[in-house]
């Protein structure tokens, strides 16, 4: 993964997840990054050209943190979204209809 996909905040103290959508011609990248934290759980929904992003991450407490983030994302298929996930980072593919 190159470097400049995501712009890393380097504040100790900021645990929210970083997001960032890149808007491509047939899909959407997303990008999530969460630093010092693991994945639980991640819930997706679509409402009314909205994705619905719950994430629930675990610290090194082993504390459950949970994020929702909403985007705005018109015509897509929830359906066909490819995901990859590895130690604190996830790539989703969000098709568009």
């Amino acid at each position: 993964m190159k470097n400049n996909i995501i712009e890393i905040n380097k504040d100790e103290k900021n645990i929210n997840p970083i997001i960032k959508v890149i808007d491509k011609d047939s899909f959407y990248d997303i990008y999530i990054y969460f630093k010092n934290l693991t994945k639980d759980e991640i819930v997706l929904k679509y409402i009314n050209n909205f994705l619905i992003l719950n994430l629930s991450l675990k610290n090194s407490k082993n504390d459950l943190l949970k994020f929702k983030r909403i985007l705005y994302l018109n015509k897509i298929n929830i359906d066909t979204i490819q995901n990859s996930v590895q130690a604190n980072f996830i790539y989703l593919k969000v098709f568009k209809t």
